[in-house]
């Protein structure tokens, strides 16, 4: 024992000589964690907390006796001399990665940190069986640290298949229409490409372009935002992040694909995508040209309801361009994003509108044609340093133009025609944006974390749009006629700045950090409208002597200011977790209180008709919040509770009293007696991470009061048939839902997962609505419970897969009007998708097949029945490059393009005009280059 510390001792003594009062040298010995012997041939690597690499290889010193015999195995590492946390890493070849935290705790006094403990390498094992052939089965999915990673390999998916096609497949990941993903109902904050971001923040870009193949894995976890990295500890809220990574062979080159297709009902479609890597760019360009207005994919799940139908008929045609800047130390980053498109929207809707009052069923007829096009342009670039201190400074440049013409009709019955209309509208505009946003954050006292930032926010905008109608008005019961021209000239500009600063001092007494700061915002509207009445359909713009034919009581100048001035003070204390062996520990706040004391004021110069007013008025808000959450040390347990209560003062303009009737059969006041919103919200969620089976499992809780709140008055003329709406205050109502989300893989193998996510909702509103047998409208009460599940199971082995699912929402709602029509509807749907790869010839099958079913509405054609059938057929070519593809839309043609609606006031029908059913050929050619191994 007294050789092996002489031994130690002369170890470290040179070690000192070598880096003395510079250096502290970390130090530890290395055997077998089965054997209990010394293990040679480790390298020791030491890191930052953020995987950066300190030291790539530590010295390696073998003690042997005389015979040759190892006595031990020490490392030795050089360090910078200074209090901080280190990760250490040990690899061989044969054994498991070992990871260890090392921290440095008292440089000015001790000159090396020896391990307690040597370190424990744990050798893998591999049998090799005779004549019996192992096939592994890929694991799906698993948890490394505080990750959850999805392996790619381990789905199967048809040739051609993109990004969006695998996240689907995941288990415990739903998507909804609008390309946001959940994971295991938490909702992804960001997609990532390789832990950068792409096309700022574009999901469905990364989604519906990157092809399946290039993808290694996904990642899903809490990421540190660029300000907490440059600063070296957490210092905001983490995002939960989905991170795409490539497979090392397309890290260098590019990857690009284009896809031309065409079909019956005269649909067409066009696109192209190209990403490239090199040392310290990456670039993308995507082109889209297509009248399709269709994203979703035969054999997934979900999204085929007749509700989720297209309600137009859309041409697109976009080419947008990212660029991406990395330096080589990760700390000067630049990412140049440009996008266009120019679109043309076809769209025909027809609604009938029934109300249900007592004795009486006012009903309304509306047709209407439109056609718009469109054009936008927007350029952004964001340049972000990161040492010695943040630093991000990003540039906004947008501009639009449009143009639109349509033409409606509106007819109001009760019983008998009390009046009717009829539309002509013309329309064109244009307008752009700059907005430029800089900000900073530096360490005041990094050891103690003691910070302050600052941020200043700047945006012009300026928007120009002229409108021209024809109104033709009959009135039944008068015998009134009217032909109305109605010509538009509005414009608007806005103007907005802020400028934020704030100071965080952590353990200022004993645990418990210190944020507080401030913020000063303005804000300017100055707009006008003016109505003009000439005698032909004509653009305000195309119009000579405006003046003679203004409404000036329907034309208005306006120039609101609004300034804010808000102080906000907030205290919090700090906790960590670490998952499984991981030595990294992430903090999390485990309890936060602050307050927001913002004061606002606001002035308006209006001026219309015989109106001239200068409004102003200052409010001081006091908005409390709170927070509390616990992580158990494994991480696997996560509860979080919090309250808030926010408060916002009424719009001036809304407080003028005045009077539009610029429409014939609608009317618009304002009221002078209006305040503004105040809201209490609270909500809890907890989270239990991976059992045996069981991958996540979640439940949340929240729930809103409002205090006070704005609705819209309406009083209706029978006579005339015109609606005169005005805003009131209401009090009183509230919301509450809860939410329970579960996935599991069955069975050793996991071929099969089952997935169920459950939520109610129970909502008490206080709004406006007409009594029976009335023409103005009173507050009125409704509470509406809806009870919420869906759910599937999974089978997935190699290229098959079949789902099965099914969902089912029930809605029950009452009002405490006597005339009230209590209403218990329920909506359900069920169905099978599934898909399958035929081994040789490699063609892909998919179909899906799902009723659509409706129950316990008013009137039968309400209660249907829609059975939706789509099916596809793929065929890769030149091992396959090219990809052949037919594609089926309602086969059966059930899908109506007739939707119906109802709540407690009435029943809405609407019917649009769409492509529910068509046929289309695709063919997708897929393509990458990359450099040549040297």
């Amino acid at each position: 024992m007294n050789g092996k510390k002489l031994l130690l001792y002369i170890l470290l003594f040179f070690c000192c000589l070598h880096t003395f009062a510079q250096t502290i040298e970390i130090v530890g010995e290395i055997e077998d964690d089965f054997l209990k012997v010394p293990l040679s041939g480790v390298k020791v690597s030491i890191l930052n907390p953020d995987s950066t690499v300190v030291v790539d290889s530590a010295k390696i010193v073998d003690f042997r006796n005389r015979n040759g015999k190892l006595l031990k195995v020490m490392f030795s590492a050089a360090v910078k001399a200074e209090k901080r946390d280190y990760l250490l890493r040990a690899t061989r070849p044969g054994y498991g990665d070992v990871w260890e935290s090392v921290s440095v705790l008292l440089p000015e006094i001790v000159s090396s940190v020896r391990l307690e403990e040597p370190i424990k390498m744990r050798k893998e094992r591999n049998m090799a069986l005779n004549e019996v052939v192992v096939k592994a089965t890929k694991v799906k999915m698993y948890y490394k640290g505080d990750t959850l990673v999805y392996d790619a390999d381990a789905f199967k998916l048809p040739d051609g298949s993109m990004l969006d096609a695998l996240i689907r497949q995941l288990p415990g990941v739903t998507m909804n229409d609008g390309g946001e993903i959940f994971v295991n109902g938490r909702r992804v904050d960001e997609l990532l490409l390789g832990s950068r971001t792409f096309f700022r923040g574009n999901k469905k870009v990364l989604m519906e372009n990157l092809p399946y193949y290039t993808v290694k894995n996904l990642k899903v976890y809490e990421k540190q935002t660029d300000k907490s990295e440059a600063l070296g500890y957490d210092v905001e809220p983490r995002k939960y992040v989905m991170d795409v990574n490539l497979k090392n062979e397309y890290n260098q080159g590019y990857i690009a694909n284009v896809e031309a297709a065409g079909g019956t009902e005269d649909r067409w479609l066009g696109r192209g995508f190209l990403l490239g890597f090199t040392d310290r760019w990456r670039y993308a360009l995507l082109g889209n040209v297509n009248n399709v207005n269709e994203s979703r994919h035969i054999g997934e799940h979900g999204h085929w309801s007749p509700a989720t139908m297209p309600q137009s008929l859309l041409t697109t045609r976009s080419v947008a361009t990212d660029l991406d800047y990395q330096s080589k130390d990760k700390n000067v980053t630049d990412n140049f994003n440009a996008d266009f498109t120019s679109s043309n929207t076809e769209s025909e809707m027809r609604q009938r509108y029934e109300q249900f009052l007592e004795g009486s069923k006012p009903m309304s007829l509306t047709e209407n044609r439109n056609e718009s096009d469109n054009w936008h342009l927007k350029l952004v670039n964001r340049l972000v340093f990161k040492k010695p201190s943040y630093f991000d400074f990003t540039s906004y440049f947008d501009y639009d133009k449009w143009d639109a013409r349509g033409r409606s009709g509106f007819e109001q019955w009760d019983k008998d025609l009390t009046a009717s209309m009829r539309t002509n509208a013309l329309s064109e505009g244009r307008g752009w944006a700059f907005c430029q946003e800089s900000g900073g954050t530096f360490n005041i006292n990094k050891e103690k974390q003691w910070y302050g930032g600052y941020s200043l926010f700047f945006r012009y905008s300026d928007n120009q749009s002229w409108l021209s109608n024809r109104y033709d008005t009959w009135q039944t019961v008068s015998q009134a006629e009217d032909v109305r021209y109605n010509a538009s000239d509005v414009s608007k500009r806005w103007t907005n700045f802020s400028l934020n600063t704030y100071f965080t001092f952590s353990e200022l007494w004993g645990k418990v950090n210190l944020l507080t700061g401030g913020n000063v915002q303005f804000s300017g509207d100055r707009s006008h409208d003016y109505l003009y009445h000439p005698d032909t359909l004509l653009l305000a713009s195309q119009l000579d002597m405006l003046t003679a034919i203004t409404d000036p009581s329907n034309s208005y100048d306006s120039h609101q200011r609004n300034w804010q001035y808000k102080v906000y003070l907030a205290l919090s204390q700090q906790a960590s977790y670490s998952i499984g062996d991981s030595p990294l520990k992430i903090m999390y706040d485990r309890w936060r209180i602050g307050v927001d004391v913002p004061v606002s004021h606001q002035s308006l110069d209006y001026k219309r008709g015989v109106i001239d007013t200068l409004a102003h008025d200052t409010w001081v808000f006091f908005t409390p919040n709170a927070a509390f959450r616990h992580m158990s040390k494994d991480g696997k347990h996560d509860f979080r509770v919090g309250v808030g209560y926010n408060c916002s003062p009424a719009d001036l303009l809304n407080q003028i009293a005045y009077r539009d009737d610029s429409q014939p059969l609608v009317v618009k006041e304002g009221n002078p007696d209006l305040k503004g919103t105040a809201t209490t919200s609270a909500n809890a969620d907890y989270t239990r991470k991976y059992g045996t089976h069981v991958s996540q499992w979640h439940a949340g809780a929240s729930f809103n009061y409002r205090h006070r709140d704005v609705a819209q008055s309406a009083s209706y003329n029978p006579v005339t048939g015109v609606y005169t709406y005005k805003p009131m205050n209401v009090s009183g109502a509230y919301s509450a839902t809860a939410r329970f989300d579960i996935s599991a893989n069955i069975g050793e193998k996991r071929y099969w997962t089952w997935q169920m996510n459950a939520d109610a909702n129970y909502d008490h509103s206080v709004d406006h609505a007409m009594l029976a047998g009335e023409t103005e409208s009173h507050v009125n009460a409704v509470n509406t419970t809806v009870l919420h599940d869906g759910t599937y199971i999974q089978y997935n082995k190699d290229a098959f897969n079949i789902r099965a699912s099914g969902d089912i929402r029930w809605r029950h709602s009452e009002g405490r009007m006597r005339d009230f029509e209590t209403l218990d509807a329920l909506d359900f749907n069920y169905g099978l998708s599934a898909r399958y790869t035929l081994p040789r010839i490699k063609t892909t099958l998919s179909a899906d097949a799902t009723m659509y079913s409706r129950r316990g509405y008013g009137s039968a054609e309400l209660n249907t029945d829609d059975f939706v059938l789509n099916a596809s057929l793929s065929q890769p070519f030149w091992k396959g490059k090219l990809i052949a593809r037919i594609e089926a839309f309602d086969l059966l043609h059930q899908v109506s393009s007739t939707q119906y609606s109802v709540n407690a006031q009435g029943r809405t029908e609407t019917w649009f005009r769409s492509l529910p059913h068509y046929v289309m050929l695709h063919l997708v050619y897929h393509w990458n280059r990359n450099p040549k191994k040297p």
